[in-house]
Parts: structure tokens; sequence; C-alpha cells
């Protein structure tokens, strides 16, 4: 995901630039074009970039383990330079060679769209999950219940479940 910043003249410069997640080198579950809408604003000393990254994956539920699509959106901004020792990066701050006439966000890009991943991959916020006892989908069973007796409880909290209902 190169942009050309060569001849650029001041002021503000949107792009759309796409790249495989192949080669973009994200995992497996990353399908298809991961795509970056870039805007840069050049002054007389720097270049800021702030990007807008959409990507597709497929992921595993953590509740339920069925497959699902999503789409991973994430942001960024970075700020470029020119320094005289050529290329070098520190956090959000890139310095540039001055005869340096693209700018490479590829690995911004990736980093950025792993980051946005969730923790918690959940195929939707309300999944159910699996039964405990049968294993089964309570998400695709009928009226999102399965087919086990319902569990005994622990008969030292009886007395306790007495006060609740009485409380109420």
């Amino acid at each position: 995901m190169k942009i050309n910043i060569s001849n650029l003249s001041e002021g503000i410069h949107e792009y759309e630039v796409f790249q495989s997640a192949e080669n973009l080198r994200l995992p497996g579950n990353f399908t298809g074009d991961v795509a970056a809408r870039v805007t840069l604003e050049k002054t007389p000393r720097q270049i800021v970039l702030r990007a807008n990254v959409s990507a597709h994956a497929l992921f595993l539920c953590d509740r339920c383990a069925d497959e699902f699509c999503r789409d991973v959106n994430s942001a960024f901004t970075t700020v470029y330079g020119w320094g005289n020792n050529g290329s070098e990066k520190s956090d959000e701050y890139y310095l540039l060679a001055s005869e340096m006439n693209m700018i490479d966000i590829s690995e911004d890009v990736k980093e950025y769209t792993l980051l946005a991943v969730p923790l918690k991959l959940l195929c939707r916020e309300n999944c159910a999950g699996l039964c405990p006892r049968c294993g089964g989908n309570l998400n695709a069973m009928p009226h999102g219940r399965c087919t086990c007796p319902p569990e005994e409880g622990d008969s030292r909290w009886n007395a306790l479940e007495k006060l609740r209902k009485a409380a109420r």
C-alpha cells in the first residue's frame, strides 16, 4: 500500500488504496482486499496521514463455536517529516529522507487491523452459547432451548432460594 508523495502540492489529498489480506501477511481468516481511505495533509514541514481501514474476516464465536463473518474497521494517524539521515520511525512519527517519493503504509495497516479485532469474538451480542450438558448450540435449538432436563439445584441453597422468593 504505497502512496506517491513526489510533486505533492500543499493541502489535502485523498486516496483509496487496496491490497489483498494475503499480501499484507494478515492471518488466514482475513479474506479479500483490505481497503484504506487515506487523507494526506501536506505542509512545508510535514505530511499528516489519516487512514480509515476496512477488512473482512471469518471468526469462530467464543460462546457457540459457530463461524461468522465480520468487518474489522480501524483508524490511525501518522505524521511524516523530512530528516537528514534517511528513514526512521518513532511511534507515530516517521522521518523520511528528502529524496523519498513513496510512503508505504502496509505495515501500519496490518498492525492496526490486527489491533482492531475484539478480544471476545461473538457471532452476535446475545449469543446463547452451548448447553453445558449436551453441547448443543442454544442459538440453533427451537426457541433457544435444548431437550436436556432442568438441572437439579444444590440442596444446600434451598433455604436461601425460599428467602429470595419470599422477598418478591
